[in-house]
């Protein structure tokens, strides 16, 4: 009967980071490169390899492999403008604009990726009435900051039926990052018709509907 004959195979493991700097620190101190490769049980081709091509123990880390950018620079510049007038804009009407204005078919969530790289995040929308008086709202909280009691019996709250932009309005929207996303719209909502009750601090009060402003009351 035939002896079976034993042949060892090198195993393979992996190089800590420490030995391979000694075994260069030998290397240049002009040790013999199969000495040291005996010492550390390495082999001289793959240590030679590492050396001659990166001039290091380590070889650089990989190159960062990703798809490339699907939205150019124009298509970026125009939608940072798009978010400068209209910070309400949806990701889906951003994404229709896109296919139809620049031919760029792209995910929801790739295009939000996308706007968050460029320092386009989601806030809570500031809304702005386009009808808003400025002199008088500051002689509103005036009138409201120095000419009352402070406990809100001077003050009654009306139910009102009716919706305007303002209640139907989106909440967030983007805007570049440091900026207020603004929302400026018509928040009256011309005729309406407001239930009979207004309810102050203690009792309900009844009042006249009339069609129109309830400063008419």
């Amino acid at each position: 009967m035939a002896q079976a004959t034993r042949v060892t195979v090198p195993g393979t493991r992996r190089i800590s980071p420490n030995i391979k700097e000694c075994a260069l620190s030998l290397w240049e101190l002009s040790w013999d490169r199969s000495a040291i490769c005996s010492t550390f049980l390495m082999s001289q081709a793959s240590l030679a390899q590492i050396f001659e091509e990166f001039g290091s123990v380590n070889p650089p880390p990989p190159l960062i492999m990703g798809r490339p950018r699907i939205i150019g620079l124009a298509a970026l510049t125009a939608i940072k403008e798009i978010y400068t007038r209209h910070a309400d804009t949806y990701l889906l009407e951003l994404q229709w604009w896109l296919v139809i204005h620049h031919d760029i078919q792209i995910s929801i969530s790739a295009l939000q990726e996308t706007l968050e790289c460029t320092g386009l995040t989601r806030k809570l929308l500031h809304k702005i009435a386009v009808e808003c008086e400025h002199e008088r709202r500051r002689e509103f909280l005036y009138t409201i900051q120095h000419g009352f009691s402070g406990t809100g019996c001077e003050f009654v709250t009306v139910d009102e039926s009716s919706k305007n932009e303002h209640d139907v309005a989106g909440h967030y929207g983007c805007a570049p990052i440091g900026m207020l996303a603004d929302f400026e719209d018509v928040f009256i909502h011309g005729i309406r018709y407001t239930l009979v009750g207004a309810m102050g601090m203690d009792r309900y009060i009844a009042q006249r509907v009339v069609e129109g402003s309830l400063d008419s009351l």
